[in-house]
């Protein structure tokens, strides 16, 4: 008769998991002035809205969530990341015919590689936790930036339609109404 010897395997991983995500957008805006002095307006619109410059980039970071927009291109790009620290540890039995012999070696490394997939296997769904965080993080924050965004445009456009109107001729009246958003100029040309 013969007798089965346990073998027992502990395995621990140690690893920085990393997430991230991010969505790029273009801004419309009417092409009222030059770009380049469309391009100036946006900026300072968007500094008088926290954002700093980094050359023709605007950037503000909130909650972990970066904002960037490209005043040349109008083109905004939001994003997030983490990264979280974690350790797994997990053990395994198996059975040998012998105690150290070819038998325990190959069921030693049998068990290993299987603790190791579960361990993969784990890491890899507190990854895809992870993602799911940064995700849901990024979009919950994309309905303000968007408005934020809107309403920079229409301030951003009701600057230059002034500027134009004043290329045009004498302004004569002008009302503006900052909860609609229209604005009526009077010009004398």
């Amino acid at each position: 008769m013969s007798r089965a010897y346990r073998i027992s395997v502990r395995e621990s991983i140690n690893r920085v998991v990393r997430a991230k995500d991010h969505v790029s957008t273009v801004l419309e805006m009417l092409e009222i002035l030059p770009c380049e002095v469309m391009a100036e307006i946006l900026a300072t619109e968007l500094e008088g809205r926290g954002f700093r410059r980094e050359g023709k980039d605007l950037v503000r970071e909130e909650d972990g969530v970066v904002i960037t927009v490209d005043s040349e291109t109008a083109t905004v790009t939001v994003a997030t990341e983490a990264a979280q620290q974690m350790e797994l540890e997990a053990e395994r039995i198996g059975y040998a015919a012998d105690k150290d012999g070819k038998d325990a070696k190959r069921v030693r490394e049998l068990t290993r590689q299987q603790l190791q997939q579960d361990l993969d296997a784990k890491a890899g769904a507190e990854r895809d936790k992870l993602q799911t965080q940064v995700t849901d993080r990024l979009e919950a924050k994309l309905g303000d930036i968007r408005q934020e965004l809107h309403q920079a445009v229409n301030r951003v456009t009701a600057e230059a339609l002034k500027r134009k109107a004043a290329q045009l001729g004498q302004i004569k009246e002008m009302t503006e109404d900052p909860q609609s958003g229209s604005m009526t100029i009077v010009l004398e040309v």
